[in-house]
């Protein structure tokens, strides 16, 4: 059974530094503290300075380090230096990462890496805790360990029953206090589920313990629901896949009206039920090229004015001085390139 996490941290030499520091965040000491594969040095500094220096190929790609942590839990067998080192680079190579390293701490891995390569071009991080998951089925194959079951990034008939893990901080409140917001709001959410219920019902219960609940659409017309609970909105990224509007309907939430989370609809609110016709949908431009040039246009007749105006202003005063308005040939209208 294989495990990752993935964050992207900004600074590369605070990160490497805690990697190969014989202490954790907590400050207990690791009794395994050992680079087992590096493409981009095994000094920390000089790892350091390969990670900058790769940066700078593509100076507008701000977050381009990957930190993973792939960890197998001891009841699988024990892996060599040599196994944790093949894990790490499979890992790597499948999501296309050049310059890593590979760090072992006692029962897991970290791997500090660039999304971007020598040439210049950079990994794709589409879809990259799915493609890490799947990736990772393929490891728990290749290298003969427990097979983990799918999370709902995978497994889509997980999606209903998920629910966000806690965050640092609401761990410290449910240990100071018994309970957080998000715990509070998934418990009424699911004791308001409970039976047959509808959106009114829904709603009612809610109300009474101090949560609102929103139903409102994107601009390309997705329903989606937000719970309102002292001054904050939540969703089903901060609760959980288990709360977003098309599960609660799958596991039998009733919307009022004859709007559902298939068809997509919304009803309509109350103060646009008489607006005429022509206001009920957002005016938007859909040809780019179009609105282009009205921009273009807008700004060659300011041009023209202030040219006239320039014109008369000597005509009135003889003979011209330096302007200090004139900004010189204007640049062209192409981005630069970017290697």
């Amino acid at each position: 059974m294989a495990i990752a996490k993935i964050s992207r941290p900004r600074r590369v030499g605070s990160t490497v530094r805690y990697l190969v520091s014989p202490r954790d965040h907590a400050g207990r000491p690791r009794e395994t503290v050992s680079i087992v594969a590096s493409t981009i040095g095994r000094a920390p500094d000089t790892a350091a300075k390969f990670l900058n220096q790769v940066g700078k190929l593509r100076p507008r790609l701000e977050r381009h380090l990957y930190h993973a942590a792939i960890s197998v839990p001891q009841t699988n067998r024990e892996l060599s230096q040599n196994d944790w080192a093949a894990i790490g680079r499979s890992w790597c190579a499948g999501m296309g990462i050049e310059n890593y390293m590979i760090v072992l701490h006692d029962a897991h891995i970290h791997i500090l890496g660039s999304r971007i390569r020598l040439d210049g071009t950079a990994a794709s991080d589409r879809n990259d805790y799915r493609r890490s998951e799947l990736l990772l089925r393929k490891i728990e194959a290749e290298f003969d360990l427990e097979s983990t079951p799918s999370s709902h990034v995978v497994d889509e008939a997980r999606r209903s029953s998920h629910r966000r893990a806690r965050s640092m901080k609401e761990l410290h409140a449910v240990e100071k206090s018994g309970t957080c917001h998000k715990d509070f709001i998934r418990a009424a959410i699911d004791e308001a589920m409970a039976g047959v219920p509808d959106e009114t019902r829904m709603r009612a219960a809610l109300d009474e313990a101090g949560i609102d609940m929103t139903i409102d659409q994107t601009a390309d017309g997705a329903p989606y629901v937000l719970f309102g609970f002292h001054g904050r909105q939540y969703g089903p990224r901060s609760l959980g896949q288990g709360y977003s509007l098309t599960n609660l309907v799958q596991k039998g939430l009733r919307l009022s009206g004859p709007q559902n989370a298939t068809a997509r609809q919304i009803p309509v609110p109350p103060w646009a039920l008489d607006a005429p016709p022509e206001t009920k949908q957002p005016q938007r431009s859909h040809n780019h090229d179009e609105a282009v040039r009205r921009l273009r246009g807008v700004g060659q007749t300011a041009l023209e004015a202030i040219e006239r105006y320039r014109i008369a202003k000597r005509a009135k005063n003889g003979p011209p001085g330096p302007d200090r308005y004139d900004a010189g040939p204007l640049p062209d209208d192409e981005p630069p390139d970017v290697t």
